[in-house]
């Protein structure tokens, strides 16, 4: 009886079409996310990632670039305060994707606080690549807030004329990833990994180890000024649109700009970009001061693996720096012992294990 009413709805011509149209969606949905960037991308695996994440477990989410994700180091925090941060950071993020990873989050996650990195304000529309688009988009779960993110980042780019900008014409190439990416498979780029595109994630809550975490290089400090000069436009409106989306939030936000071998004019852009966040009443914890990095004891001879990233050894003087400024700043909770948070634990010890071979010798 039962197997007759089942084979009388298949018979249904109707029936077959809506069926036929789910299945090709969510044949479309696997292969986009199979044929796009490689999941041996760090930052595909910093988003795998934080979607893997149980809900409403993250405290304080931290949004950057690089700078965040080989700056802060959440294990850490965890282990020296019980903070259970998140940093959902790409290589080169452009400050118009904050928007919209704001919202991203806050589908499963109700961070008390947010930090936002602020390096980004000074990348330029002829300044952002393909990639930089890429990582963010290719990486996010398939929804609308991804497509109006796609769409924002070629409009920003509109016009672009500058070397670096190679963005691709076809925005199906965004839309449809497999599009752009279905020769991997022939050129044989495609890995068995890739076919599970949900399971390479990063464990260590979105800090990145590598080979890099252990390098060291000596470089000048960074050139300190006291100017001002304009933003570009542009990136002048991303953000203010970004502190139009913070004013939205039931959470605190504050803004970081992390340290690193500047030179002069890049601080007097930095100076007017501070001022404009302050003056909408956010705090800003400008580390790029000399009063700042000599209290977190920075040696810019080995702490460093390039003029504009730390290694595991000034990241954690920069983590111990920032939890200790978090943690008299803001009431968040200590979730050490409570086995909801045992991942943070685990990526603890993960830590811990990768470093323990220590930095290796200096690179002249």
């Amino acid at each position: 009886m039962v197997s007759a009413k089942i084979k009388k709805i298949f018979d249904n011509k109707a029936v077959r079409v809506v069926l036929f149209i789910i299945i090709a969606a969510l044949l479309l949905v696997y292969l986009n996310r199979v044929f796009t960037i490689g999941n041996s991308d760090s930052n595909k695996q910093i988003f795998n990632g934080f979607y893997a994440e149980e809900e409403e477990t993250i405290d304080v989410l931290y949004l950057g670039t690089s700078a965040t994700n080989r700056y802060f180091i959440p294990p850490v925090a965890y282990n020296e305060e019980g903070v259970a941060a998140f940093n959902l950071a790409t290589m080169g993020l452009p400050m118009l994707f904050v928007p919209d990873l704001i919202d991203e989050v806050e589908k499963t996650q109700s961070p008390q606080l947010y930090i936002i990195e602020l390096r980004n304000v000074l990348k330029t529309k002829n300044e952002i690549t393909d990639a930089h688009i890429r990582r963010v988009t290719d990486s996010m779960q398939t929804s609308a807030n991804k497509y109006e993110a796609l769409d924002k980042a070629l409009k920003y780019t509109e016009g672009a004329t500058g070397e670096l900008s190679n963005i691709d014409e076809s925005p199906i190439d965004y839309l449809i990833p497999v599009v752009k990416y279905h020769s991997k498979l022939a050129a044989g780029e495609i890995t068995p990994e890739d076919f599970k595109p949900w399971s390479v994630k990063n464990t260590t809550k979105g800090y990145v180890l590598s080979d890099l975490t252990l390098q060291q290089k000596p470089y000048e400090p960074p050139v300190y000024s006291d100017e001002y000069e304009n933003l570009a436009p542009e990136m002048e409106k991303a953000l203010l649109a970004t502190l139009d989306r913070c004013d939205e939030l039931d959470a605190e936000v504050m803004f970081v700009l992390s340290p690193y071998a500047m030179r002069k004019n890049v601080q007097a852009k930095f100076n007017t970009a501070i001022d404009i966040v302050e003056s909408r009443g956010y705090t800003v914890l400008d580390c790029n001061q000399p009063e700042v990095t000599e209290e977190m004891d920075i040696d810019w001879q080995h702490d460093m693996y390039n003029s504009k990233h730390f290694n595991f050894v000034g990241a954690e003087k920069y983590t111990a720096y920032l939890i200790d400024y978090l943690t008299a700043n803001y009431d968040l909770p200590d979730r050490r012992g409570d086995a909801k948070w045992d991942s943070w634990a685990d990526a603890y010890e993960e830590y811990l294990d990768f470093t323990s071979k220590g930095l290796n010798d200096p690179v002249e």
